[in-house]
Protein backbone atom coordinates (compact mmCIF):
# COMPACT_ATOMS: atom_id res chain seq x y z
CA UNK A 1 0.00 0.00 0.00
CA UNK A 2 1.45 3.55 -1.24
CA UNK A 3 0.88 5.96 1.91
CA UNK A 4 1.26 9.83 2.01
CA UNK A 5 3.53 10.94 4.47
CA UNK A 6 1.73 13.92 5.02
CA UNK A 7 -1.28 12.02 5.58
CA UNK A 8 -0.70 8.92 7.13
CA UNK A 9 1.13 8.70 9.83
CA UNK A 10 4.58 7.44 9.45
CA UNK A 11 5.82 8.18 13.27
CA UNK A 12 4.10 6.88 16.41
CA UNK A 13 5.01 8.92 19.81
CA UNK A 14 3.78 6.96 23.05
CA UNK A 15 3.74 9.47 26.28
CA UNK A 16 4.26 7.40 29.48
CA UNK A 17 4.70 10.28 32.22
CA UNK A 18 5.80 8.83 35.65
CA UNK A 19 9.02 10.14 36.51
CA UNK A 20 10.98 9.23 40.26
CA UNK A 21 11.38 12.89 40.77
CA UNK A 22 10.03 16.58 38.82
CA UNK A 23 12.81 18.19 37.61
CA UNK A 24 12.80 22.01 38.14
CA UNK A 25 12.38 22.85 34.72
CA UNK A 26 9.92 20.48 33.33
CA UNK A 27 6.51 21.99 32.38
CA UNK A 28 5.56 18.57 30.56
CA UNK A 29 2.57 16.23 31.39
CA UNK A 30 3.94 14.35 34.42
CA UNK A 31 3.90 13.22 37.44
CA UNK A 32 5.38 11.00 40.15
CA UNK A 33 5.30 7.35 39.47
CA UNK A 34 2.82 5.13 41.85
CA UNK A 35 1.79 1.94 40.83
CA UNK A 36 -1.96 2.17 41.24
CA UNK A 37 -1.41 5.00 38.78
CA UNK A 38 0.36 3.35 36.39
CA UNK A 39 -1.77 0.38 35.84
CA UNK A 40 -4.86 3.02 35.46
CA UNK A 41 -2.76 4.75 32.66
CA UNK A 42 -2.12 1.44 30.99
CA UNK A 43 -5.68 0.51 30.71
CA UNK A 44 -6.53 3.95 29.62
CA UNK A 45 -3.60 3.64 26.63
CA UNK A 46 -5.06 0.35 25.47
CA UNK A 47 -8.52 2.14 24.70
CA UNK A 48 -7.13 4.92 23.09
CA UNK A 49 -5.05 2.21 20.67
CA UNK A 50 -7.69 -0.22 20.30
CA UNK A 51 -9.83 3.25 18.63
CA UNK A 52 -7.31 5.51 17.09
CA UNK A 53 -5.65 2.58 15.07
CA UNK A 54 -9.21 0.95 14.11
CA UNK A 55 -9.55 4.43 12.57
CA UNK A 56 -7.05 4.24 10.10
CA UNK A 57 -8.56 1.54 7.95
CA UNK A 58 -5.84 -1.03 7.78
CA UNK A 59 -8.37 -3.82 8.70
CA UNK A 60 -6.68 -6.86 9.98
CA UNK A 61 -3.33 -5.80 10.05
CA UNK A 62 -1.15 -3.92 12.59
CA UNK A 63 -0.34 -0.77 12.29
CA UNK A 64 3.46 -0.38 11.11
CA UNK A 65 4.77 2.96 11.68
CA UNK A 66 8.24 4.06 9.94
CA UNK A 67 9.36 5.27 13.73
CA UNK A 68 8.08 4.19 17.24
CA UNK A 69 8.91 6.74 20.52
CA UNK A 70 8.61 6.25 24.10
CA UNK A 71 8.56 9.54 25.86
CA UNK A 72 7.68 11.26 28.87
CA UNK A 73 7.99 11.50 31.61
CA UNK A 74 10.02 8.75 31.65
CA UNK A 75 9.94 5.69 30.36
CA UNK A 76 12.18 3.69 32.03
CA UNK A 77 10.36 4.53 35.54
CA UNK A 78 7.98 1.95 35.06
CA UNK A 79 9.49 -1.63 36.46
CA UNK A 80 9.31 -4.49 34.60
CA UNK A 81 6.22 -6.60 34.90
CA UNK A 82 4.44 -2.76 33.75
CA UNK A 83 6.76 -2.02 30.78
CA UNK A 84 5.28 -6.24 29.90
CA UNK A 85 1.89 -5.06 29.93
CA UNK A 86 2.79 -1.94 28.11
CA UNK A 87 4.85 -3.70 25.51
CA UNK A 88 2.05 -6.52 25.01
CA UNK A 89 -0.87 -3.55 24.30
CA UNK A 90 1.50 -1.75 22.28
CA UNK A 91 2.44 -5.39 20.07
CA UNK A 92 -1.34 -6.15 20.39
CA UNK A 93 -1.42 -2.90 17.67
CA UNK A 94 1.57 -2.35 16.65
CA UNK A 95 3.96 -4.02 14.39
CA UNK A 96 7.18 -2.99 16.46
CA UNK A 97 9.49 -4.95 14.64
CA UNK A 98 9.40 -3.45 10.90
CA UNK A 99 10.14 0.32 12.72
CA UNK A 100 13.38 1.80 11.38
CA UNK A 101 14.06 3.31 14.56
CA UNK A 102 12.53 2.29 18.06
CA UNK A 103 13.48 4.61 20.45
CA UNK A 104 12.97 4.80 24.23
CA UNK A 105 13.75 7.99 26.35
CA UNK A 106 15.41 6.69 30.04
CA UNK A 107 17.17 8.88 33.26
CA UNK A 108 20.47 7.38 33.92
CA UNK A 109 19.11 6.83 37.66
CA UNK A 110 16.34 4.19 36.66
CA UNK A 111 18.52 2.39 33.94
CA UNK A 112 19.55 -1.56 35.34
CA UNK A 113 20.92 -4.64 33.07
CA UNK A 114 17.45 -6.42 33.41
CA UNK A 115 15.35 -3.74 32.09
CA UNK A 116 18.01 -3.04 29.08
CA UNK A 117 18.03 -6.49 28.09
CA UNK A 118 14.24 -6.58 28.28
CA UNK A 119 13.60 -3.40 25.51
CA UNK A 120 16.28 -5.12 23.75
CA UNK A 121 14.77 -8.03 23.59
CA UNK A 122 11.23 -6.28 22.69
CA UNK A 123 12.67 -4.49 19.58
CA UNK A 124 13.74 -1.21 21.03
CA UNK A 125 17.11 -0.13 18.76
CA UNK A 126 17.47 3.31 20.03
CA UNK A 127 17.78 4.65 23.71
CA UNK A 128 18.07 8.49 24.95
CA UNK A 129 19.76 9.73 28.07
CA UNK A 130 18.54 12.46 29.70
CA UNK A 131 21.71 13.11 31.24
CA UNK A 132 21.75 16.85 30.51
CA UNK A 133 24.62 17.47 32.92
CA UNK A 134 27.59 15.61 34.57
CA UNK A 135 28.22 18.60 37.34
CA UNK A 136 27.21 17.33 40.48
CA UNK A 137 26.11 21.33 41.50
CA UNK A 138 23.52 21.32 38.15
CA UNK A 139 21.96 18.23 38.33
CA UNK A 140 20.88 19.39 42.01
CA UNK A 141 19.89 22.60 40.54
CA UNK A 142 17.92 20.99 37.82
CA UNK A 143 16.31 18.46 40.08
CA UNK A 144 17.83 15.36 38.75
CA UNK A 145 17.82 12.08 41.06
CA UNK A 146 20.80 10.80 39.04
CA UNK A 147 24.16 11.38 40.18
CA UNK A 148 27.37 13.16 37.89
CA UNK A 149 28.53 9.65 37.21
CA UNK A 150 25.95 7.70 36.65
CA UNK A 151 24.96 9.43 32.81
CA UNK A 152 28.64 7.19 31.31
CA UNK A 153 27.69 4.11 33.46
CA UNK A 154 24.27 4.14 31.87
CA UNK A 155 26.02 4.36 28.74
CA UNK A 156 27.91 1.39 29.62
CA UNK A 157 25.14 -0.61 30.58
CA UNK A 158 23.55 0.22 27.15
CA UNK A 159 26.28 -0.91 25.39
CA UNK A 160 26.64 -4.26 26.64
CA UNK A 161 22.89 -4.88 26.54
CA UNK A 162 23.33 -4.30 22.76
CA UNK A 163 22.37 -0.81 21.88
CA UNK A 164 24.59 1.10 19.39
CA UNK A 165 21.81 3.68 18.69
CA UNK A 166 22.84 5.39 21.94
CA UNK A 167 22.12 9.79 22.33
CA UNK A 168 22.41 11.63 25.59
CA UNK A 169 20.69 14.93 26.37
CA UNK A 170 22.54 18.59 27.44
CA UNK A 171 21.27 21.45 28.53
CA UNK A 172 23.12 24.91 28.10
CA UNK A 173 22.62 28.28 29.12
CA UNK A 174 21.78 27.78 33.05
CA UNK A 175 21.86 29.92 35.69
CA UNK A 176 25.54 29.04 37.75
CA UNK A 177 27.09 26.97 34.73
CA UNK A 178 30.04 28.91 33.97
CA UNK A 179 31.99 28.39 30.58
CA UNK A 180 34.48 25.93 32.58
CA UNK A 181 31.42 23.79 33.46
CA UNK A 182 29.65 23.43 29.92
CA UNK A 183 33.26 22.37 28.51
CA UNK A 184 33.56 20.12 30.67
CA UNK A 185 29.98 18.51 30.14
CA UNK A 186 30.79 18.12 26.36
CA UNK A 187 34.40 16.59 26.90
CA UNK A 188 32.63 14.21 29.03
CA UNK A 189 29.78 13.31 26.86
CA UNK A 190 32.36 13.44 23.77
CA UNK A 191 34.13 11.08 25.39
CA UNK A 192 31.01 8.68 25.68
CA UNK A 193 31.18 8.40 21.80
CA UNK A 194 27.43 8.08 21.43
CA UNK A 195 25.98 8.59 17.98
CA UNK A 196 23.88 11.39 18.85
CA UNK A 197 23.26 15.10 21.41
CA UNK A 198 20.72 16.68 22.08
CA UNK A 199 21.58 19.74 23.25
CA UNK A 200 18.94 22.24 25.08
CA UNK A 201 19.59 25.91 25.79
CA UNK A 202 17.18 26.52 29.11
CA UNK A 203 13.64 27.25 28.29
CA UNK A 204 12.14 29.47 31.46
CA UNK A 205 8.41 28.03 31.15
CA UNK A 206 5.60 29.53 33.56
CA UNK A 207 4.84 28.01 36.69
CA UNK A 208 7.95 26.06 36.98
CA UNK A 209 10.39 25.88 40.13
CA UNK A 210 13.37 27.41 38.23
CA UNK A 211 11.29 29.94 36.81
CA UNK A 212 9.80 31.12 39.84
CA UNK A 213 13.63 31.14 41.75
CA UNK A 214 14.32 33.85 38.89
CA UNK A 215 11.50 35.93 39.44
CA UNK A 216 11.99 35.77 43.14
CA UNK A 217 15.64 36.82 42.46
CA UNK A 218 16.87 33.60 44.66
CA UNK A 219 19.02 32.50 41.34
CA UNK A 220 19.91 34.87 38.47
CA UNK A 221 19.95 33.55 34.94
CA UNK A 222 22.37 33.99 32.46
CA UNK A 223 23.06 37.60 30.19
CA UNK A 224 21.65 36.85 26.78
CA UNK A 225 25.63 37.37 25.80
CA UNK A 226 26.55 34.38 27.91
CA UNK A 227 23.73 32.41 26.86
CA UNK A 228 25.21 32.89 23.03
CA UNK A 229 28.22 32.00 24.25
CA UNK A 230 27.18 28.45 25.96
CA UNK A 231 25.38 27.97 22.31
CA UNK A 232 28.19 28.84 20.15
CA UNK A 233 30.42 26.32 22.40
CA UNK A 234 28.24 23.76 22.13
CA UNK A 235 28.42 23.80 18.22
CA UNK A 236 31.78 24.10 17.79
CA UNK A 237 32.94 21.67 20.18
CA UNK A 238 30.51 19.06 19.11
CA UNK A 239 31.26 19.60 15.41
CA UNK A 240 34.57 19.42 16.00
CA UNK A 241 34.32 16.13 18.18
CA UNK A 242 32.25 14.71 15.10
CA UNK A 243 28.96 15.44 15.74
CA UNK A 244 28.21 17.67 12.84
CA UNK A 245 24.80 20.17 13.51
CA UNK A 246 21.67 18.51 11.51
CA UNK A 247 19.07 20.76 13.35
CA UNK A 248 19.09 24.14 15.76
CA UNK A 249 19.52 22.00 19.00
CA UNK A 250 20.72 18.47 17.62
CA UNK A 251 23.93 16.98 16.52
CA UNK A 252 24.56 13.20 14.98
CA UNK A 253 26.81 11.44 13.63
CA UNK A 254 26.60 10.84 9.59
CA UNK A 255 23.74 8.23 8.61
CA UNK A 256 22.28 8.29 12.57
CA UNK A 257 20.26 11.52 12.97
CA UNK A 258 16.87 11.00 15.05
CA UNK A 259 14.09 9.75 11.98
CA UNK A 260 11.20 10.27 14.58
CA UNK A 261 12.07 13.83 14.91
CA UNK A 262 13.29 14.53 11.28
CA UNK A 263 9.18 13.38 10.58
CA UNK A 264 8.20 16.33 12.94
CA UNK A 265 10.77 18.76 11.36
CA UNK A 266 9.68 17.30 7.88
CA UNK A 267 5.89 18.11 8.62
CA UNK A 268 5.20 14.42 7.94
CA UNK A 269 2.27 12.87 9.55
CA UNK A 270 2.36 11.05 13.41
CA UNK A 271 0.10 9.93 15.94
CA UNK A 272 0.54 11.07 19.09
CA UNK A 273 -0.59 8.28 22.38
CA UNK A 274 -1.20 8.98 25.80
CA UNK A 275 -1.63 12.29 28.14
CA UNK A 276 -0.67 15.88 26.63
CA UNK A 277 0.31 13.90 23.04
CA UNK A 278 -0.17 15.56 19.94
CA UNK A 279 -1.06 14.11 16.48
CA UNK A 280 -0.81 15.20 12.76
CA UNK A 281 -2.37 13.48 9.85
CA UNK A 282 -4.97 14.15 7.69
CA UNK A 283 -3.92 17.48 7.89
CA UNK A 284 -5.27 17.77 11.33
CA UNK A 285 -3.23 19.04 14.47
CA UNK A 286 -4.51 17.61 17.56
CA UNK A 287 -3.36 17.58 21.17
CA UNK A 288 -4.75 15.19 23.68
CA UNK A 289 -5.67 16.32 27.18
CA UNK A 290 -2.85 17.52 29.19
CA UNK A 291 -4.21 16.78 32.50
CA UNK A 292 -3.62 13.14 33.65
CA UNK A 293 -7.17 12.43 35.13
CA UNK A 294 -9.59 13.93 32.10
CA UNK A 295 -6.90 11.95 29.76
CA UNK A 296 -7.77 8.96 31.64
CA UNK A 297 -11.58 9.34 32.30
CA UNK A 298 -11.97 10.16 28.78
CA UNK A 299 -9.72 7.36 27.35
CA UNK A 300 -11.55 5.12 29.49
CA UNK A 301 -15.17 6.34 28.11
CA UNK A 302 -14.61 6.24 24.37
CA UNK A 303 -11.03 5.59 23.41
CA UNK A 304 -10.49 9.20 22.39
CA UNK A 305 -8.90 11.73 24.57
CA UNK A 306 -8.19 14.59 22.42
CA UNK A 307 -8.99 17.76 23.89
CA UNK A 308 -8.18 20.23 21.26
CA UNK A 309 -8.06 20.23 17.15
CA UNK A 310 -7.47 22.45 14.40
CA UNK A 311 -7.60 21.75 10.75
CA UNK A 312 -4.51 23.68 8.86
CA UNK A 313 -5.55 25.35 5.39
CA UNK A 314 -3.03 25.30 2.48
CA UNK A 315 -0.83 28.22 3.50
CA UNK A 316 -1.06 27.31 7.61
CA UNK A 317 0.48 23.59 6.06
CA UNK A 318 2.94 25.58 4.38
CA UNK A 319 4.64 28.38 6.75
CA UNK A 320 4.38 25.88 9.25
CA UNK A 321 6.70 23.37 7.18
CA UNK A 322 8.64 26.62 5.93
CA UNK A 323 9.63 27.07 10.00
CA UNK A 324 10.21 23.69 10.95
CA UNK A 325 12.52 22.46 8.06
CA UNK A 326 14.41 25.68 8.66
CA UNK A 327 15.19 24.26 11.88
CA UNK A 328 17.14 22.22 9.77
CA UNK A 329 20.97 22.85 9.06
CA UNK A 330 20.80 21.24 5.28
CA UNK A 331 18.10 23.88 4.98
CA UNK A 332 14.59 24.09 2.48
CA UNK A 333 15.00 23.34 -1.25
CA UNK A 334 12.88 25.61 -2.80
CA UNK A 335 11.85 23.80 -5.69
CA UNK A 336 11.09 20.79 -3.66
CA UNK A 337 9.29 22.56 -0.82
CA UNK A 338 6.64 24.16 -4.00
CA UNK A 339 6.30 20.78 -5.15
CA UNK A 340 5.48 19.26 -1.73
CA UNK A 341 3.38 22.62 -0.18
CA UNK A 342 2.36 24.91 -3.12
CA UNK A 343 4.10 27.57 -1.56
CA UNK A 344 6.99 30.02 -3.52
CA UNK A 345 8.99 30.86 -0.62
CA UNK A 346 11.69 33.01 -2.95
CA UNK A 347 8.36 35.14 -2.77
CA UNK A 348 8.62 35.81 0.59
CA UNK A 349 9.62 39.24 2.26
CA UNK A 350 10.83 37.38 5.16
CA UNK A 351 13.45 35.67 3.08
CA UNK A 352 14.59 38.88 1.07
CA UNK A 353 14.60 40.78 4.39
CA UNK A 354 16.99 38.21 5.89
CA UNK A 355 19.11 37.90 2.83
CA UNK A 356 19.80 41.02 2.85
CA UNK A 357 20.66 40.84 6.95
CA UNK A 358 23.02 37.76 5.86
CA UNK A 359 21.02 36.00 8.69
CA UNK A 360 20.04 33.26 5.80
CA UNK A 361 22.42 32.29 3.27
CA UNK A 362 21.59 30.44 -0.03
CA UNK A 363 23.87 27.41 -0.24
CA UNK A 364 24.05 24.29 -2.44
CA UNK A 365 21.06 24.84 -3.90
CA UNK A 366 19.12 25.44 -0.73
CA UNK A 367 18.06 28.19 1.70
CA UNK A 368 19.43 28.20 5.24
CA UNK A 369 20.15 29.62 8.60
CA UNK A 370 23.61 30.80 9.14
CA UNK A 371 25.32 29.12 11.46
CA UNK A 372 26.32 32.39 13.37
CA UNK A 373 22.92 33.23 12.99
CA UNK A 374 21.17 30.19 15.16
CA UNK A 375 21.47 32.26 18.48
CA UNK A 376 18.68 34.46 17.34
CA UNK A 377 17.21 31.57 15.17
CA UNK A 378 13.47 31.99 16.86
CA UNK A 379 13.28 35.44 15.79
CA UNK A 380 13.92 34.77 12.49
CA UNK A 381 11.47 31.68 11.94
CA UNK A 382 8.66 34.28 13.85
CA UNK A 383 8.79 36.43 10.96
CA UNK A 384 8.09 33.50 8.71
CA UNK A 385 4.55 32.29 10.06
Amino acid sequence: MTRNPQVFPEGLYIHLPFCAAICTYCDFASEIYAAARATRYLNALEKEFAARISELGLGTERYAPRTIFLGGGTPSALNIAELTCFFDLLEKYVETREAAEFTIEANPGSTEPAKLDFLRARGVNRISFGVQSFQPHLLKLLGRVHGAEQGAQAVALAREAGFDNVSIDLMHGLPTQSLADLKSDLEQALALKTEHISAYGLIYESGTPLKNAVEKKQIERLSPEEEGLHYRTVMETLERGGLPQYEISNYARAGLEAQHNLIYWRNEAYMGMGVSAASFSNWTRSTNHYEMDAYINAAAKTGHAIAESEQLDAEARARESLVLELRLRRGVDAAEFKSRWGLDITTLPALEKFMKQNLIEYAGGRYRIKQEAQTVADGILSDFV
